[in-house]
């Protein structure tokens, strides 16, 4: 029997969200693993949690998708989305060369920016140069989403449901299907859809957003199901076998999971925290250098120690997330005293 879409969350919707996605997710991470020429099977692993939270949403409370949020809800998320990578790739690089300095140690890092580089139509551009064209690049593929957000914020599709006759009012789904067939067109290409896009409308659309009004349980459950969602990476060939990098990056992943549930209940919308997800997909390895494939980043030397998926990664989103459990663990508090004040 379906719940009603106001009722509040249970363990069930909980469950059955973490046991479909986790073995659906891994079972298409080991055709990957196997074959790593594959590369869009990852994008569909990526969009596993979005199509499970979908069936879900709608199977328990007869929720449409939209109800992830997907309507422009303000500048400030979209803009902490994008700078949130930018500021924590210079802690990292900061922390770093205190690192080197304390120890001595020249190789723990150092600048080589001809390792990277910027090719797109015909353009191309290596190091510090190469960092214009790659942020016009991240801003060009979000403007899709950001069409998608205005769409819904303008509530366009009502609009052209209710201007049409009753018999042809089901064709506003076509505009809806337009809003997002651009989306999933421009970004990763032919096959494969916009992964990023996809796991946050699972993991902070659907899960998150069932616990939303209980930040510190959406933190708990979201951290080690965020983290464990992506054990198969550990077992590709950059990674295998290297326990300890594999346990920061682990470590790391579960850390990060914290800021998202923070952006998301500050948007109450997905486009926000999948910007972040994206320009982080972009920055990291670029930066840092990319513990998924071994390619390397601006700066180089351990980095798995100093990669934003690595242990300086986990350091700096560690913080990250204690200052915000600790501020909703204040603000839960309060609210029980509070509580326990109005019954007296």
């Amino acid at each position: 029997m379906p719940i009603r879409q106001d009722a509040p969350p249970t363990g069930r919707e909980t469950a059955w969200f973490i046991g479909l996605t986790l073995p659906i997710a891994w079972g298409l991470a080991a055709i990957w693993l196997h074959d790593p020429s594959r590369w869009r099977i990852i994008q569909w692993v990526m969009c596993t949690p979005a199509l499970i939270g979908f069936a879900l949403a709608f199977w328990f409370r007869r929720e449409p998708p939209r109800a992830v949020g997907f309507a422009y809800t303000g500048w400030g998320p979209w803009v902490a989305a994008f700078l949130y990578p930018l500021a924590m790739a210079g802690c990292i690089v900061g922390l770093a060369y205190a690192t080197r300095a304390a120890t001595g140690d020249a190789s723990f890092i150092h600048f080589q920016p001809a390792a990277v580089g910027f090719r797109r139509f015909g353009l191309a551009r290596s190091g510090l140069a190469a960092i214009p064209p790659r942020l016009t690049w991240i801003a060009v593929l979000c403007l899709p989403a950001f069409l998608v957000a205005v769409a819904y914020r303008l509530r366009w599709p009502e609009r052209v449901q209710a201007a049409l006759p009753p018999r042809l009012r089901f064709l506003h789904h076509g505009l809806r299907a337009l809003l997002f067939a651009q989306v999933i067109w421009f970004f990763p290409g032919p096959l494969a859809p916009p992964g990023s896009y996809g796991e946050e409308m699972g993991w902070r659309g659907y899960l998150v957003r069932r616990w939303a009004s209980r930040p510190l349980v959406a933190a708990a459950i979201t951290a080690p199901v965020w983290a464990a969602f992506h054990i198969p990476v550990v077992f590709a060939t950059a990674q295998r076998g290297n326990l300890l990098q594999n346990a920061f990056f682990l470590a790391s992943i579960a850390a990060a999971a914290v800021p998202f549930v923070a952006l998301y209940l500050w948007a109450r919308s997905i486009w926000p925290c999948a910007v972040l997800h994206l320009t982080w997909n972009f920055w990291n390895p670029f930066f840092l250098g990319d513990v998924y494939g071994g390619a390397p980043g601006m700066f180089g030397g351990r980095v798995w120690i100093f990669n934003g998926e690595g242990a300086f990664g986990l350091l700096v989103n560690g913080a990250v997330a204690a200052a915000l459990l600790w501020r909703w663990r204040a603000a839960a508090a309060s609210g029980t005293r509070l509580a326990a004040a109005q019954t007296v």
